[in-house]
Order: C-alpha cells, then sequence, then structure tokens
C-alpha cells in the first residue's frame, strides 16, 4: 500500500461490475465478483403458492390454471359518464344564472347510478364489488339484530313524545293593581293596605304619653284638652 504522501495508485475497474480497485486488490474482487453474478441469476423467485394451497381442498394445478386466467376488463360506460357530466355542467350553469338574477334555485340534478355498483337488497345502497361482499353480510346480521327485537311499549313511547314535545307555559299577563280591601278615601275596613296616618306632633313640642290627648299648649290636629 502507497503511503500518505506518496502519489495514489491507478485504479482498474472491474469486468463484471464495473467498480475501481486498486491492481492488487482487484483480482481477487473479480473472482469472488463472478460467484456472486453466477448464483443470483440461477436463483428463482420463490412461490408461495405450495404452501398456501396445503390444508385446503384445491390442488397446485387448480390454483395455477385460476392464476393464469385473464379477467376480463369491466365494459367502459363512457356514455352514461358523458350525459352525467353533461347534466352536471347544466345545472351549474342553471344556480350561477339563480344567483346572478336573484332568482330562486333550480333544484339539483339527480344522482348519477354507476352501473358497475351492486346494490345491497336490505339498505339498498349500492357498493363496488368487493366492498358489496363485505358490507351486505353486515347489512343481513343488523337487519335480522334490528327485527328480533321486541315491538316498544307504547306507554314507554307516549311518556317520550311527551317529553319531546313539552313546551312550558306561558307567563300570564298583568291585569292591572291588586284588589284593594276597603275605599282609599274612607280609611276603611280592615282589609285595607293603605297604612293609617299617624297623628301630627305640635311644634312646640308637647309630649305625648300612650293614646292620651296632647297638652293645652301643643298646636297639632289633635283635640285640646277641657278646661
Amino acid at each position: 500500500m502507497a503511503d500518505y504522501g506518496g502519489a495514489a495508485e491507478p485504479r482498474y475497474p472491474c469486468k463484471v461490475c464495473g467498480r475501481q480497485f486498486v491492481q492488487g486488490s482487484l483480482a481477487k474482487h473479480e473472482n469472488i465478483c463472478k460467484k456472486a453474478a453466477n448464483s443470483s441469476k440461477k436463483r428463482k423467485v420463490f412461490d408461495s403458492t405450495k404452501q398456501r394451497v396445503e390444508g385446503t381442498d384445491l390442488t397446485l394445478r387448480q390454483v395455477k390454471a385460476a392464476q393464469k386466467k385473464e379477467v376480463p376488463p369491466p365494459r367502459s360506460n363512457w356514455r352514461a359518464k358523458h350525459e352525467d357530466f353533461v347534466r352536471t355542467v347544466k345545472a351549474a350553469r342553471g344556480v350561477s344564472v339563480a344567483l346572478a338574477s336573484g332568482g330562486p334555485l333550480p333544484p339539483p340534478p339527480p344522482p348519477s347510478l354507476n352501473p358497475d355498483y351492486i346494490q345491497c337488497p336490505y339498505c339498498s345502497r349500492r357498493f363496488a364489488q368487493k366492498a358489496a361482499e363485505r358490507h351486505i353480510d353486515f347489512c343481513k346480521e343488523q337487519s335480522q339484530r334490528i327485527n328480533s327485537r321486541a315491538p316498544p311499549n307504547p306507554a314507554a313511547k307516549a311518556k317520550q313524545n311527551a317529553r319531546l314535545q313539552y313546551q312550558a307555559p306561558r307567563p300570564k299577563a298583568s291585569g292591572g293593581p291588586p284588589p284593594m280591601g276597603g275605599s282609599a278615601m274612607g280609611g276603611g275596613g280592615s282589609n285595607s293596605r293603605i297604612p293609617a296616618a299617624a297623628p301630627a306632633r305640635g311644634h312646640t313640642g308637647g309630649a305625648r304619653t300612650g293614646m292620651g290627648a296632647p297638652t293645652s299648649r301643643g298646636r297639632g290636629t289633635g283635640y285640646q284638652s277641657r278646661r
């Protein structure tokens, strides 16, 4: 091997893989590269069909024949697709005209049905072939489960409808002031809600004791004392 300070050795390409090596390593590499190339050419692709057939009623010949059988491509329904496209464009134009003129919007076009789809006999929905195979079994089980349930109790159904349709009562309108027990002018009955007026106190400040009359010096509205 040459020193780091010296000139680099020339390299030569391998005749098998084209990679470049120095003269001392080229011969050894070519022998290994030829063996690897020859072994890779003879290697066959592993086929797991034999392992998958084991434990089944099918034979390897039947599986091979089914694999060789060509599946015809689905028929092209270009005419139906073109008509669907034309209807969609017309509907979009009608919406644009209605928005510009301020008129009512036209009804939407009917949904297009793909003839390649399979309709479910239980829910009437349409699916592709693989999706329909999975969905129909599931939908059949669900429909049988729903039909096997007991009918709902009519009393419970009525209570549920009453709860759903419940409306709060409206507040009553006020009809005016509450009725008075006695006349406001007469100062009357025991049921009167107007409090009685308190007797006026004299300016000179005559003191009152209990329910007695005020003194003679008072100038209030009460009765004067007798001489």
